[in-house]
């Protein structure tokens, strides 16, 4: 049977929009708002962001962040600071209490994939990731210009 590029690319799009969708309709998801979930991320493993860095890695727009970041430091996930040697600058990192929040999410990801893929087996998965790992080559080669600079390929850290 042969598939068509057009068939592929549905697939490919409706399979993550209903990710997507299960994903921020978790009951007790508290990351529910865009962006969230990514900067508590990001948090995680970089101490001490600006907003300015958190807006390009995430590839948020800067307002959205400040908006994000407000949320999170109402409700006490990240504590911020001025810079010690540029005072125009807010750095950014999570409290105890946002560490808490991210392991919690973490663990619920770990779940959410492992039930993904208790169907798939090995052969499948690198299959997969070989596919996805050649078609983010020709998306840089031929579109890597209208990509977000320094961050060509998607982030792959846990």
């Amino acid at each position: 049977m042969t598939t068509s590029d057009d068939q592929f690319f549905q697939q490919l799009f409706c399979l993550i929009g209903e990710i997507h969708q299960v994903a921020m309709k978790q009951p007790d998801n508290p990351a529910s708002f865009r962006g969230q979930g990514r900067i508590i991320h990001l948090l995680a493993h970089h101490r001490g962001l600006s907003q300015r860095e958190i807006a390009n890695l995430a590839q948020i727009k800067p307002g959205s962040v400040s908006e994000v970041l407000e949320r999170l430091a109402k409700s006490k996930m990240i504590t911020r600071w001025r810079d010690r040697t540029d005072r125009r600058i807010i750095r950014v990192k999570l409290t105890d209490k946002g560490e808490q929040l991210y392991h919690e999410l973490a663990e619920k990801r770990r779940q959410f994939e492992k039930k993904m893929l208790q169907n798939v087996t090995e052969d499948e998965k690198q299959t997969f990731l070989t596919v996805i790992t050649k078609m983010q080559g020709q998306l840089n080669r031929n579109y890597g210009d209208l990509l977000p600079k320094g961050r060509k390929g998607c982030d792959t850290d846990d």
